[in-house]
């Protein structure tokens, strides 16, 4: 009877980590389970980034070459290996290649993009059909195709659409935006299929390709100001027939039938033109000038604390006074103009003005111009006068020139140029090379000599050799290898001010040649 009783409770002990056995492996398959859901869901997330970056290129490149892309390399900048500009990416460096050589990790994703095109620019529509690689998962060296986790990441992908820039369940992004592609999971493969096309059919976003047609209001939250802005519009258009609002709705009805009304205060801060006529109901304060080409026509007294300028006539049976400035659009006649501030001074247009200074950006006169103290320009003086050299002038002092632009001057009763200044300087006797500068002033330099002392089994001295070198160009040069009859060479050549030049002499076969520089100095 024990013999049993101890079976019995050994029976019992069994079930028990039987069942808790089992307990264990089916919560841990429901955890594996909802572990790879989870990731499943992170794919869908990314197919539908990836998809929308390819709408968002298609809408912005209509002319993009068809053909196939491998991978998301494509739509990424040249830092990261894509092949746009910084700036004008469509996928961030961070996202997956999604190459088969480097696939998304979980699922073994593999992106395939063939684009086609149908019609011409610019009604040119493109279309992106994406195909994955089979979804696949490895335990060790074993590989799973898993059509269901394909399916829940083509739902993700789907129901994204519904989340836009959320970060909710689906976690979209702002690169998630999609709103014209299809997602299809393949049962029998588990391969994704994503479509994207640059039309707005059935498209509820706002679009960049002129795609849009608003059947709503479109608004705005109370978050940053920064992130609440139209920019880069050019034109905003009311429907015909219809007035456009502007500002909060005051209540107040427009008497004008204006098809643009501002229903609040509004200030422009640059230049307002207006085309047509301008109507104020109330006072208009204008703080700078106030310009009218046409008439100006007041009913009652008018009054300026500041300029008047008028593009016609103003007549005044007396005088007119102003405490600033009279502006004419046209003519001011007046016999005589004076210096309010010292009546000494005036211009006369008729007669001698006593001006002390004059300002003009041009003056033509038809007599003689004189000066009692110096006339400076701070340009080129440009002489009219033409001369011949040699012909007789008076009086001397007389600056004019000849017909090639050559200055001449009145000397002694004739017309002469200025010859040329200048001074003759030796520079010094060298062997071999010598390396010199011209200074401040330009040289005409002139070398002699260039023979060598002796020469191993020939007379030396009658053979030279001589160049000059200026900023790197060889600019002259004498050269004799001949031995017979002694002779010396010599070179001439020009420098320009503030320019080193370099002179070398190596006779053929023989030693360092020695040579003699003079130098004219302009």
């Amino acid at each position: 009877m024990k013999q049993s009783q101890r079976g019995l409770t050994l029976l019992e002990i069994l079930l028990v980590v039987a069942l808790l056995s089992v307990g264990i492996i089916m919560s841990f398959n429901e955890r594996q389970a909802t572990f790879e859901q989870a990731q499943a869901r992170v794919v869908g997330e990314q197919l539908y980034q990836y998809n929308n970056a390819v709408r968002a290129s298609l809408a912005q490149n209509s002319a993009v070459a068809v053909g196939t892309r491998a991978g998301t390399a494509w739509l990424k900048n040249t830092t990261c290996g894509g092949t746009l500009a910084v700036g004008s990416e469509f996928l961030p460096c961070s996202f997956p290649e999604a190459s088969a050589a480097n696939p998304i990790k979980f699922g073994s994703l593999s992106f395939t993009t063939v684009i086609t095109a149908t019609g011409t620019a610019p009604n040119r529509k493109l279309t992106a059909t994406t195909t994955t690689s089979a979804f696949t998962l490895y335990k060790g060296n074993i590989a799973t195709i898993r059509s269901d986790l394909s399916g829940m990441a083509a739902l993700t992908a789907a129901a994204a659409l519904g989340a836009g820039y959320s970060t909710g369940s689906t976690g979209a992004t702002p690169y998630a935006a999609a709103t014209d592609a299809s997602y299809q999971s393949n049962a029998l493969d588990a391969k994704i299929t994503m479509v994207a096309r640059n039309v707005s059919t059935g498209d509820i976003w706002l679009r960049t390709d002129g795609g849009n047609a608003m059947h709503a209001n479109l608004k705005f939250d109370d978050a940053n100001a920064l992130n609440r802005q139209i920019t880069g519009a050019s034109r905003v258009q009311n429907l015909a027939g219809q007035v456009l609002y502007l500002g909060a709705a005051s209540g107040v009805t427009p008497v004008s039938g204006a098809g643009v009304v501002v229903d609040t205060n509004a200030e422009i801060i640059g230049s307002l033109r207006v085309r047509n006529s301008l109507v104020v109901d109330n006072g208009a304060t204008v703080t700078g000038n106030v310009t009218a080409t046409g008439n100006v026509t007041a009913n009652n007294n008018v009054s300026a604390g500041n300029n008047v300028t008028a593009g016609q006539n103003v007549t005044a049976g007396g005088n007119v006074t102003a405490s600033s400035n009279v502006t004419a659009g046209n003519a001011v006649l007046a016999q005589i103009f004076y210096d309010s501030n010292n009546t000494a001074y005036y211009l006369d247009p008729n007669n001698t003005s006593n001006l002390a200074n004059l300002r003009s950006a041009n003056i033509t006169n038809s007599g003689t111009i004189t000066s009692a103290g110096r006339i400076s320009t701070n340009e080129y003086l440009a002489l009219g006068g033409l001369a011949t050299e040699g012909a007789g002038c008076a009086p001397s002092g007389l600056v004019g020139r000849a017909s090639d632009g050559k200055l001449l001057s009145c000397q002694a009763g004739q017309w002469a140029a200025n010859g040329i200044q200048g001074d003759y300087t030796q520079m010094g006797t060298y062997t071999g090379s010598a390396t010199l500068s011209s200074g401040s002033k330009a040289q005409i330099v002139m070398v002699r000599g260039g023979n060598a002392p002796s020469c191993g089994g020939s007379d030396g001295t009658n053979r030279y050799y001589l160049t000059a070198t200026v900023n790197g160009m060889q600019v002259a040069g004498a050269i004799d290898n001949n031995n017979e009859w002694y002779k010396t060479a010599t070179i001439t050549f020009g420098v320009p001010s503030n320019t080193a030049y370099s002179i070398t002499s190596l006779p053929y076969d023989c030693g360092l040649g020695r040579f003699t520089v003079y130098a004219f100095n302009l």
